[in-house]
């Protein structure tokens, strides 16, 4: 808090408008179907302290009004005038709001969604430039404004990461062998949260039972066995017991569950800043599942049954973020929009 106190002259704050090009600023690029927005290109030293926009589908009509919006439209940012984008991320992920935009309202130390609105508090240094686009693969003419806060630095830190984020999402039958990877990384960093949605229509995963229990595995620069490992996804995003109950705090949190006998959504996030998970060569993430409910014979037969049926399905998106010294990243494929939004 002293650092609030402190006047300081050689940082300048600065803001960038975007989208909104129906008054003041009738130079600004509107957010129309099959395009690709630039929301801000600036110069640095500098570092961006707020990123807001507004929410989009509240006044859709159309069906999956609100995936259409939080997963139809991809957010980009690249630094220092690289070709590849470090953070590549649909809208409604990036924020937290998981489950293609159904994530109650919240807030937390560096994403919320507010009443019509989303922002973004993570501080995201840059030496030379930083380029943010908004793409917009879907066939809706949005009517979207957008602001980045920024200050301008007196010189760059060389101790300074550059913010990263990655989306992918994984379909896959879940049994007793299943062991999934989620996340590689090469370079030197540190990982600083996760949001989740999880959904499955598997009747014996009900309540996300089994689900929940995959031990989340770190392995830091290339090592055989996981230094950080999670007995338990939901003890990985700070809860225990399985997912349960709708919270949300500044940590972590539990923007939505919803669970029937016909199917179990759950979006769910965590950050770290305290204790973020530091890298110099790698980080590798996996959710294994082999080494539970080992000495429980129905229950490894109840699973096999289910699995050889075709069942267990169980449907991850998941959202990373983190900083590093390099520029860039090769993210996973990104689904094509129809299945995006499904």
């Amino acid at each position: 808090m002293f650092e609030l106190a402190k006047i300081d002259h050689t940082r300048k704050s600065k803001l960038a408008n975007g989208c909104w090009r129906y008054d003041a600023y009738p130079e600004l690029e509107p957010l129309n179907a099959h395009k690709s927005v630039t929301l801000a290109d600036l110069r640095g030293p500098a570092v961006i302290t707020c990123f807001h926009i507004t929410q989009n589908f509240f006044r859709l009509k159309e069906p999956n009004r609100r995936a259409i919006a939080a997963r139809g439209l991809i957010l980009e940012i690249y630094w220092n005038g690289e070709e590849t984008p470090s953070v590549r991320v649909p809208l409604g992920d990036f924020f937290a709001d998981g489950l293609g935009g159904e994530a109650n309202h919240f807030s937390s130390r560096f994403v919320e969604k507010v009443p019509e609105a989303y922002n973004c508090y993570i501080p995201m240094p840059f030496e030379k430039s930083a380029l943010i686009k908004l793409v917009n693969e879907t066939d809706i003419n949005f009517h979207c404004y957008s602001f980045i806060e920024y200050e301008t630095l007196p010189a760059w830190d060389e101790s300074f990461g550059y913010f990263h984020a990655t989306w992918n999402r994984m379909n896959f039958a879940l049994g007793h062998d299943t062991d999934v990877p989620v996340l590689h990384i090469d370079g030197e960093g540190q990982l600083i949260g996760r949001a989740y949605s999880v959904i499955t229509r598997e009747p014996f995963f009900r309540g996300f039972h089994f689900v929940m229990e995959g031990n989340n595995e770190f392995r830091i620069d290339g090592e055989a066995m996981p230094s950080i490992n999670y007995l338990g996804t939901e003890d990985s995003f700070g809860f225990s017991w399985g997912f349960n109950t709708e919270y949300c705090g500044p940590c972590c949190g539990m923007n939505k569950i919803a669970t029937s006998e016909e199917e179990n959504r759950l979006s769910v996030y965590r950050f770290m800043d305290a204790n973020r998970i530091r890298f110099d060569r790698s980080l590798d993430l996996r959710i294994n599942w082999c080494c539970e409910w080992v000495n429980d014979p129905v229950f490894q037969a109840k699973i096999r049954e289910i699995t050889a049926a075709g069942g267990g399905l169980v449907d991850y998106a998941v959202t990373h973020y983190w900083y590093q010294k390099q520029i860039g990243f090769d993210h996973a494929p990104m689904q094509p929009y129809a299945e995006r939004i499904r």
